[in-house]
């Protein structure tokens, strides 16, 4: 750093100290002039930690043309980046402690900073994993609004909502390859392990065009490429080899209240209800887990691990739905119930229920 820009740097620490004193709990440098590798536009990043959630002061100066920002980014935002749940996490390893309050702060600091070398072992790989499933699932809404605009012919938003999505994609990566790396820049991204089949085609496709209706087809092509990887990963990530009777167990008294709530809807004649499709995901996902080993989550479409419930002997509630018909859905739904027991039943799964008190005393004290 050069000595004026050294001395600028000392001389905001220290207004801030002036004005908020014990408040201000670490002052960090990071960035490109930590990392050694500036460029003629490099800023001088500066942050401080405060005490209090809501210190939001900072000092914001140009100093010989550069750039110099003091700001607050708060206990709860790097405990985020701790568990690879923020862009910026880098700032994590990439930093420099040049104040500190106390010793208690610093070593606060540091244990996060550990916390967050251990998600890159490869111990770390499968809860790394749903956390990218999770960031990616963040692509919905800003989706929602491309769609929107590209359908409008909105050119400028259209761009940004694109350039949204992939800031998002970008992040999803470097936590599915559990790489500490800057997304702004492409080159870093690009030398990540495991990408999607001609990633950096498609983000050429994004980023060279401002037509909002090519904006959409570049960012969905985006999205179907980043899908399919995560999908792939996590089928990687099978469970192996698990029985019924295991992955059934304790499930039928729930299954039951959704079939009794569902019932209960019908006597009310009323269908707002999301028991069928609660009953039907959680059937059908544990069907598909006991028989492939493969752990299915929220982050699946139902498509994905869909059973033929009418083949194994369940009546088809749908139809009774799409008529209205209440008295026949109720009807079906016993005999749901009883196909549901004979099923679990001839796995050698424990229903878990039981018909008068005794015997569940006798089951509790079994246990």
């Amino acid at each position: 750093m050069a000595p004026d820009l050294e001395k600028a740097a000392v001389l905001i620490q220290e207004a801030l100290l002036r004005e908020l004193g014990d408040e201000v709990e670490l002052i960090l440098h990071f960035g490109s002039r930590v990392r050694k590798d500036t460029h003629k536009y490099s800023d001088l990043d500066l942050c401080y930690i405060p005490a209090n959630e809501s210190t939001w002061d900072h000092i914001t100066v140009l100093a010989e043309d550069t750039l110099l920002d003091l700001f607050a980014i708060h206990w709860s935002r790097f405990e985020e980046m701790a568990q690879f749940g923020h862009v910026n996490c880098t700032i994590l390893l990439n930093s420099e402690i040049v104040y500190q309050r106390d010793e208690e702060a610093a070593r606060r600091f540091l244990d996060l900073r550990e916390s967050f070398r251990a998600l890159q072992t490869p111990e770390a790989h499968p809860a790394m994993l749903r956390k990218a499933q999770e960031l990616f699932k963040g692509t919905g809404y800003p989706y929602y609004l491309l769609r929107r605009q590209a359908e409008e012919g909105h050119q400028l938003a259209a761009m940004y909502h694109a350039q949204e999505i992939l800031k998002i994609v970008l992040h999803t990566l470097a936590v599915l390859n559990q790489a500490c790396i800057d997304t702004r820049k492409l080159e870093q991204v690009l030398a990540l392990s495991k990408l999607p089949p001609d990633f950096a085609g498609k983000v050429q496709a994004l980023m060279t065009t401002a037509d909002p209706a090519q904006l959409l087809q570049a960012t969905e092509d985006l999205l179907d490429g980043t899908r399919a990887l995560l999908l792939e990963e996590q089928a990687k990530e099978s469970s192996g080899e698990v029985n019924f009777r295991e992955v059934f167990d304790s499930t039928y008294p729930e299954f039951k209240a959704s079939i009794q709530h569902l019932m209960l809807a019908c006597e009310r004649e009323d269908l707002f209800t999301f028991e069928l499709m609660s009953l039907y995901h959680e059937l059908m996902i544990h069907m598909a887990w006991a028989l492939s080993g493969a752990g299915y989550s929220d982050f699946n479409s139902i498509a994905e691990y869909e059973q033929d419930l009418p083949a194994l002997g369940f009546p088809n509630l749908l139809p009774y739905i799409e008529v209205g018909d209440f008295a026949g859905l109720y009807e079906q739904c016993r005999l749901f119930d009883r196909r549901l027991r004979e099923f679990l039943a001839e796995r050698g799964v424990s229903l878990n229920s039981f018909a008068t008190l005794d015997a569940l005393q006798a089951y509790l004290a079994s246990r």
